[in-house]
């Protein structure tokens, strides 16, 4: 226990030492720094960022953003399709029952050539289509530049 000295007990006074229970103190201490360590994590977490437009502020004029082009790369159980959503489609039929890669390559590396900046693609398997073919379609794509891989199913395109 801990104590606290404040004098007396000279010249007859009546000695005014106490002993105070430091361990609930130390206890109740820890509680809160635990609570405001646990409590300040999370309060970075479940905030939302929002700008509100008050009545009566001027309204920034916004265009909407051109929409962008994207690009797909189905695997079909006849082969590959090399799409856009502007309409262009490129088909690359199995040769002898089994996709042909060297020409997927090089089509995505002629698309790479028009469009320099270009990092995404997305790979869209149709049903029935075995993964390991799906995986060398992403690999080939990954090959070429195509950083930014997403796998669709077919159905939301």
């Amino acid at each position: 226990m801990g104590g606290i000295s404040v004098g007396g007990g000279h010249g007859g006074k009546k000695s005014l030492d106490s002993d105070i229970p430091l361990v609930p103190f130390i206890d109740l201490l820890l509680c809160c720094v635990m609570f405001l360590l646990v409590s300040a994590v999370w309060t970075q977490l479940a905030r939302l960022n929002a700008n509100q437009q008050a009545p009566g502020q001027p309204s920034q004029p916004t265009d909407p953003p051109p929409p962008s082009v994207k690009l797909i790369l189905q695997v079909q159980g006849t082969g590959y399709v090399l799409a856009t959503t502007a309409g262009e489609r490129t088909e690359i039929p199995k040769v002898s029952g089994a996709y042909d890669r060297s020409a997927l390559q090089q089509r995505l590396h002629d698309r790479r050539q028009l469009e320099p900046n270009r990092h995404d693609i997305t790979v869209a398997p149709e049903d029935g289509v075995v993964y390991s073919d799906v995986v060398v379609a992403m690999d080939t794509a990954l090959g070429e530049g195509y950083a930014s891989l997403d796998l669709s199913d077919g159905a939301t395109l």
